[in-house]
């Protein structure tokens, strides 16, 4: 079966998980430094109550937000019950 909505992921009972991080280098110069490392589980409900049950899954991360430093290129992955590792979808794109 494969599942390519919001709507299929929330009714197959999905979680979600959304994770920004990006680094630059550090004041030395040496090696990166994180900047923003958060992550946080999404809730599947409120999300296809805004974003609506047809919203691709593949579209999800590109229209998601970092709260604590603005960036909008975040990753997206999905928990799938029974099938460990099953799904991410990074930047927009599946796979990454």
């Amino acid at each position: 079966m494969s599942v390519h909505t919001l709507g299929e992921a929330w009714k197959l009972g999905w979680r979600l998980h959304a994770r920004c991080y990006w680094s630059g280098p550090s004041k030395s110069g040496r090696r990166a430094m994180p900047y923003c490392d958060t992550t946080v589980e999404l809730d599947m409900h409120t999300l296809v109550w805004t974003r609506g049950e047809a919203l691709p899954l593949d579209q999800l991360a590109s229209r998601l937000k970092c709260p604590n430093c603005g960036l909008m290129e975040v990753r997206v992955y999905f928990d799938v019950p029974n099938q460990p590792n099953a799904g991410v979808v990074a930047n927009g794109r599946p796979g990454g």
